[in-house]
């Protein structure tokens, strides 16, 4: 499956104020996950129309009950759901909302499958949320997780640079593991780092630091499974 990059654009809570079940918001054509109807509960804006009334929510519908998640607070802006195979067996739901804002936001992440009761449950232990000024993406590579692995690139402001100026990365590395202290498998941060290089808008940060990324994963994965096979 080839790299998507989302590239946000620069250039439940029932009877809550300013909420309601929509669809297909911004136009959207909604994917069904796992045969079931996926629906997004999208706030109304405040009367300035840079920040939302409440947060969005998305859910799915049908057997065996209804679930949903709904994001934190002040995120609740251009909603958006992708449906994603993690590996062969297991696909996940993508949802994202934005903040309020005027030339920039935060975006929230949350990679959503099933749950107990009413609930999508979000298995990103991890938090992975970014500026809009950011890059994403899932990759497959065998030799460092048997599910696709997600990489996140969000820009840091250094001395002399406006908002939209070239700036340096810190790139991000989300594998799913599991672990003894929580039941399932979840996603977790395995590596993190500042790029060398600065970046003009527009460019494809993840595709240029690629092999880096990758390498830096694959070592990572063989010391620890080194660290695993040494006596204590």
């Amino acid at each position: 499956m080839a790299a998507k990059i989302v590239l946000p654009a620069f250039l439940l809570f029932l009877g809550f104020e300013g909420l309601g079940a929509q669809p297909a918001p911004t136009g959207q054509n909604l994917p069904k996950f796992m045969g079931r109807e996926v629906t997004i509960i999208e706030p109304e804006l405040e009367a300035d129309g840079f920040f939302p009334k409440g947060p969005a929510s998305v859910c799915v519908q049908g057997r065996p009950q209804r679930q949903c998640y709904t994001a934190p607070k002040e995120f609740g802006k251009s909603p958006k759901v992708d449906v994603v195979q993690l590996d062969k067996d297991t696909p996940a739901i993508l949802f994202s909302a934005e903040s309020g804002g005027v030339s920039g936001s935060q975006i929230h992440l949350a990679l959503l499958r099933p749950g107990a009761g009413k609930d999508l449950e979000n298995t990103f232990l991890s938090d992975p949320s970014v500026s809009n000024q950011s890059q994403y993406a899932f990759w497959n590579d065998a030799a460092i997780s048997d599910a696709q692995i997600f990489v996140t690139a969000d820009f840091v402001w250094g001395p002399d640079e406006a908002h939209y100026s070239d700036h340096r990365y810190i790139v991000s590395a989300y594998v799913r593991r599991r672990s003894f202290l929580v039941d399932g498998l979840f996603y977790y941060l395995d590596d993190r780092y500042m790029t060398i290089r600065t970046y003009a808008l527009g460019t494809n940060i993840l595709a240029s630091e690629k092999q880096e990324i990758l390498a830096r994963l694959k070592r990572i994965k063989a010391e620890t499974e080194l660290q695993r096979k040494t006596p204590r």
